[in-house]
């Protein structure tokens, strides 16, 4: 891709946080949603090109607002994959990890995927190709802790705070690994397993298209994924038909997410969680904290704005 459009991607993210963090904590989960995809919309039409939205996890629930099937004033044919607020009842409720995301890629190079639960392991470039998602989840904390040359008491693992993950987090704690549980924010556990701070491998259930924004952050920062979809009924299996999906046993990895090594990534804090902070109020403005990436030179800025209302109103 010959422009960055990064740092086209990044303005929309910006936006959609300052608005879902304007009301953050008022306690209606849909209203906050809505009014974050309603942001992201606006910003994003105004690129300059032709972008097709892939995976949209919201597009067929009722009450919430539909994006179009294409975003921008026209141009380059390209691939959008738009999270405008994950975790939206955490923001709604004021708790962490809330988070704005945004991905364009070459058109035809994001992977559609089906509404589905996906196990996944995540962990960052240091480790590699180790991990086997086949195996169980202590064989795998094992390896990550000998490619990582620490005691497997000194691993820490990120995951989702969620009953069907009572028998995982049952077996990690067998085999002496720490445990860090978060409510909300998968991808941000992912992103923080990937760059190492406060993570060393993420594991569990999540929905199938939040892997694909994980897979175009490895694209970007380095890092790896295995992924499964979980397939209930024939419905599941059709569903995954319909994506081109055949093989319900397929291990699922970047390149079969994200075809492309040109690609962009975006994304700014609503609330404060494992990956970045969250938006904080001003007198005069906000400040914001984002993320940028850019596949192709393996470039990424760490970026903290501010905002000045009085110039330049975003309400």
């Amino acid at each position: 891709m010959n422009i960055n459009y990064g740092m086209e991607i990044v303005r929309a993210t910006e936006i959609a946080a300052l608005t879902a963090a304007r009301i953050q904590g008022l306690g209606n989960h849909d209203e906050i949603l809505n009014e974050t995809r309603r942001a992201i919309n606006k910003t994003l039409n105004r690129l300059r090109i032709n972008g097709f939205v892939i995976n949209d996890r919201f597009a067929s629930r009722n009450k919430i607002f539909k994006l179009p099937q294409t975003l921008g004033e026209g141009g380059p044919d390209m691939d959008l994959m738009v999270v405008a607020l994950e975790a939206h009842h955490a923001a709604a409720d004021g708790r962490n990890n809330a988070t704005s995301y945004t991905i364009i890629s070459e058109k035809g190079t994001i992977q559609p995927i089906p509404n589905l639960h996906m196990y996944k392991i995540v962990v960052g470039s240091d480790v590699g190709d180790v991990i086997d998602i086949n195996q169980s989840p202590a064989a795998n904390v094992k390896r990550v802790a000998r490619v990582l040359r620490k005691y497997t008491e000194n691993v820490t693992v990120c995951i989702l705070n969620r009953k069907r993950h009572k028998n995982l987090i049952k077996e990690v704690r067998s085999c002496g690994a720490r445990i860090k549980l978060i409510e909300e924010g998968e991808i941000s556990g992912c992103l923080a397993a990937i760059n190492g701070q406060k993570a060393d491998i993420y594991m569990g259930y999540g929905f199938a298209p939040e892997g694909t924004v994980v897979a175009a952050a490895i694209r970007c920062l380095g890092g790896y994924l295995e992924g499964k979809i979980s397939y209930d009924n024939d419905d599941d299996r059709d569903a995954a038909k319909a994506h081109g999906i055949d093989d319900f046993e397929k291990v699922f990895r970047v390149e079969n997410l994200i075809n492309s090594r040109k690609i962009s990534f975006a994304a700014t804090g609503v609330t404060d969680g494992e990956f970045l902070e969250g938006v904080r109020f001003t007198a005069t403005g906000a400040v914001t904290n984002s993320f940028v990436a850019r596949s192709e030179t393996r470039t990424y800025r760490n970026m903290i704005t501010n905002h000045f209302f009085d110039y330049n109103p975003v309400f």
